[in-house]
């Protein structure tokens, strides 16, 4: 069929539209144009990649005239502090704005005294000492892979003439930390200990560390001596003892059994008392000279009064010895905070297997045998060092879990569009929608739906009976479609066939030599008669338009 013929057709069943008809057509053919336009777009569109988060107001201005001034694209977000650009360009953006010394960053460390002026009084001084003590501060804390933001402040009192009379100096560490993370309580104590070692006079005790949400991280330190202090310490070393047992148990039976198959739950009582004793033993059988003394007389007397002399002689020898006996003191001072008893228990689930039944897929539940009970019972034992001179108790309890809250419904994978695509993508949808909504509103007309018939079902019922061989296949197939030309013209019968084919083949005759075929011939007869039924009952016409345009 000739792309003429096509044009007209069209531009004769555009013609008969209503204007709302054709500002519906029109809106969807825009709305199409521009959903393919966006798809386009989106697609070939460089994809953005952030360059720097978490930026200073200021250093984001020098960024984006930087970039300004080459003449690169780039995308803001979070409200100005992060700033995104091509991928491709990433990397070589980043070096070249460090050769540039951007981002600069708003903390000033020690490099506040490069730039020295002689002018400068005692009091700026040591305010731009403590600007720099604090920068310097605040960018080593911030190297910590928790904290985003951080800021520090620090007093210093100034010296007094007499040392009763001087104040100490204190800190306080504000942490900015990122999104899900924490600090664990011996990284507060490091601040704490970090800040402190670098202030001259201040104590650990006196850095305050706060959280973004005003929450106090740092605690004072507890005075042992006094007996509130002392009992919240033995609190927090049974806590220690109780989560370090539970611990070992529980990855020995996660290993087992899997995880979340066990519930593992010890309590520890420590003796906490203090005993000091002294002992002193003797032991009689280990004698050992210690000294010896030996004294040697000698006498010799004359008695005169005998004729002749009597003379008389005696010697005396006197041992004196000394002995040491061996002697063993002892002074036991008893442990502060030993295991005094052990209480452990452990729920243990049983084995789950998914089985079908009756053509549907059930839970069946086997509870665990004895023989393995007691070999779970042994485990636990071994690992909290089970001893029964303290009496210690272990209980193994098999008892099926309730599962039901962690059983969720499969959920079909949903596409999700890219971040910066999601305004296209809902645009593009909202014009989709209009754009078929009009089109079935349009579509949808009986009227309108009739004239299509009459125009384009002829059409095709003559391509599929070009010869004359098929005539009265032709005119069975011309019937149904002359029966809504029939019904326009209401009280006019349309000719017979073969009159119609008559006046087709004089047409052909008198056209000669002209590429025109019967088809084509017949297709414009049904429109010259539809045009004169439009001509000769105009009032019928206009009703019909009527109808049309009411009908949804």
């Amino acid at each position: 069929m000739p792309m003429s013929n096509i044009l007209d057709q069209a531009k004769q069943l555009w013609q008969r539209l209503h204007q709302m008809q054709k500002l519906a057509i029109i809106g969807a053919v825009l709305a199409a144009i521009g959903i393919v336009v966006a798809v386009i777009i989106s697609s070939s569109s460089q994809p953005m990649q952030v360059l720097f988060s978490d930026l200073d107001p200021k250093d984001a201005a020098a960024i984006v005239e930087k970039l300004k001034e080459q003449n690169i694209p780039y995308e803001l977000g979070d409200g100005g502090t992060t700033v995104r650009v091509p991928q491709s360009q990433v990397y070589e953006l980043r070096l070249a704005l460090a050769r540039e010394g951007l981002p600069a960053g708003s903390t000033v460390g020690y490099e506040i005294f490069d730039r020295t002026n002689l002018g400068m009084s005692d009091f700026v001084q040591k305010l731009n000492h403590k600007r720099a003590l604090e920068g310097e501060l605040q960018k080593t804390i911030a190297s910590f892979d928790e904290v985003q933001k951080v800021r520090v402040m620090i007093v210093l009192p100034e010296k007094a003439l007499f040392e009763k009379d001087q104040k100490k100096p204190t800190a306080s560490v504000l942490l900015h930390l990122k999104s899900g993370r924490s600090l664990s309580k011996l990284n507060i104590e490091g601040i704490q200990n970090l800040v402190a070692s670098s202030v001259e006079g201040l104590s650990p005790a006196d850095v305050t560390v706060v959280d973004q949400h005003g929450q106090i991280l740092s605690q004072a330190p507890r005075e042992t001596s006094t007996l509130a202090g002392l009992t919240a310490t033995q609190y927090e070393q049974q806590q220690k003892v109780e989560s370090y047992l539970t611990s070992r148990v529980q990855s020995l039976l996660d290993g087992v059994l899997g995880p979340g198959n066990s519930v593992v739950r010890v309590s520890a009582e420590l003796d906490f008392t203090q005993r000091e004793q002294t002992r002193e033993n003797y032991d009689p059988d280990g004698q050992v000279i210690r000294s010896e003394e030996r004294i040697a007389e000698a006498r010799r007397s004359q008695d005169s009064l005998d004729y002749p002399a009597v003379n008389s002689e005696s010697n005396a020898t006197k041992v004196r010895t000394n002995y040491e006996i061996s002697r063993t003191v002892e002074r036991i001072v008893g442990g502060v905070g030993t295991i005094k008893r052990i209480s452990a228990s452990v729920l243990v689930n049983g084995i789950t297997k998914v089985v079908e039944q009756d053509g549907k897929k059930v839970v069946q539940y086997t509870p665990r045998s004895q023989e393995e009970l007691q070999k779970l019972t042994q485990i636990v034992r071994n690992a909290i060092g089970y001893d029964p001179e303290r009496n210690d108790q272990v209980s193994v309890v098999n008892l099926p879990f309730d599962t039901t809250m962690m059983e969720e419904p499969e959920q079909e994978p949903t596409f999700v569009l890219p971040k910066g695509n999601i305004a296209i993508g809902i645009t593009a949808l909202i014009a989709l929608l209009l754009a078929l909504w009009a089109l079935r509103r349009l579509v949808m007309v009986p009227p309108l739906r009739r004239r299509i018939e009459e125009i384009l079902v002829p059409t095709a019922q003559l391509q599929l009976a070009p010869t004359p061989e098929s005539a009265v296949d032709v005119t069975q197939q011309l019937a149904p479609s002359a029966q809504p030309a029939a019904q326009l013209e209401g009280h006019r019968e349309p000719s017979p066939y073969d009159e119609l084919r008559q006046r087709v083949r004089q047409r052909l005759d008198a056209a000669g030599g002209a590429q025109l075929t019967e088809e084509q011939l017949l297709i414009e007869e049904m429109k010259e008669r539809i045009a004169t039924f439009i001509r000769e009952n105009n009032p019928e016409a206009i009703k019909l338009i009527k109808s049309m345009l009411t009908q949804e």
